[in-house]
């Protein structure tokens, strides 16, 4: 890089927009009211440098006027949808958590399955929340494929993939993946589910057709009261991005969500102590299940 160049790179980012503390608090807060999502003080950085880079698209020198913006612009719902996009966070694979997933297809899924049989139900629903860009509900349509299909050939399955971020909703619609999506991929679902060309994987048709996806805001209890009768719901690295309040919102609308007997599946690396009473704990080898009874 010569002198000139590097002359260049400082003005830019001397020119770059400033989040003053102030903004910065209250960007946080209407941020929180929309989606349950706390930025703590120290991810102030986060928001300066991802939004920054907003304002400058849209020639807007100041944090304050974007702000306004979001509250009072014409665009204000558009804006907000591209303000979620910017600053979620989305690491996912297929058969990402593999002990949940076989947790799911060697005990629970044939334990739902069963109950519904005595009362001839024979729809299995399964909702995974906050599913980027849908690795997560393909690889459970994979394996209904692989292994519930031929048990029970007279089940039917519905598998929804929601998220707030509508790029990566728009990816999941797409269905094609590059090597970092399918790298625990067992290769028996990589050759028989995906077509591969010129480095991209690409889902077949009898696995994407199981799968729909829709925009969930998770803390829209309007919405929520919408997602109803599930069976199992996959809600893993969610709640540990929100404070305790909203949590304990989430977790009680996701209780409602599922039919009893029903399973919600969480990260593990977070819990409902002191969030929730309502589940049963329960655990199994290399991770835990929450159970509506």
């Amino acid at each position: 890089m010569n002198v000139f160049e590097q002359a260049q790179d400082r003005i830019r980012v001397d020119s770059a927009p400033k989040l003053s503390e102030e903004t910065f608090a209250m960007l946080r807060d209407f941020i929180y009211s929309k989606t349950g999502i706390f930025f703590h003080e120290k991810k102030k950085y986060l928001l300066e440098g991802r939004l920054g880079k907003r304002l400058q698209v849209l020639k807007i020198v100041q944090f304050e006027e974007y702000l306004h913006l979001l509250k009072y612009g014409q665009q204000k719902e558009c804006e907000f949808e591209l303000l979620c996009n910017m600053v979620t966070i989305n690491e996912t694979f297929f058969f990402r958590n593999d002990a949940q997933i076989d947790a799911f297809q060697q005990k629970f899924a044939e334990e739902v399955i069963e109950a519904k049989k005595v009362y001839n139900h024979r729809t299995l629903r399964i909702w995974s929340a906050a599913c980027s860009s849908g690795e997560e509900p393909y690889s459970l349509a994979m394996l209904y494929l692989e292994h519930l299909k031929p048990r029970y050939p007279d089940l039917h399955i519905e598998i929804v993939g929601s998220d707030i971020n509508t790029a990566v909703l728009d990816m999941a619609q797409k269905a094609e993946y590059n090597q970092y999506s399918i790298r625990s991929t067992p290769k028996l679902y990589l050759n028989k589910y995906f077509d591969q060309f010129n480095g991209v994987y690409r889902l077949r048709q009898e696995v994407k057709e199981l799968v729909r996806f829709e925009y969930i805001n998770l803390i829209d209890r309007e919405k929520m009261r919408h997602m109803m009768h599930f069976d199992f719901i996959f809600c893993a690295n969610v709640l540990i991005y929100f404070d305790e309040k909203a949590k304990i919102q989430v977790v009680g609308d996701l209780f409602n969500s599922l039919n009893r007997g029903g399973y919600l599946f969480i990260g593990f690396s977070e819990m409902l102590h002191r969030i929730s009473t309502a589940f049963r704990l329960v655990s199994i080898p290399k991770t835990t299940a929450y159970k509506k009874e």
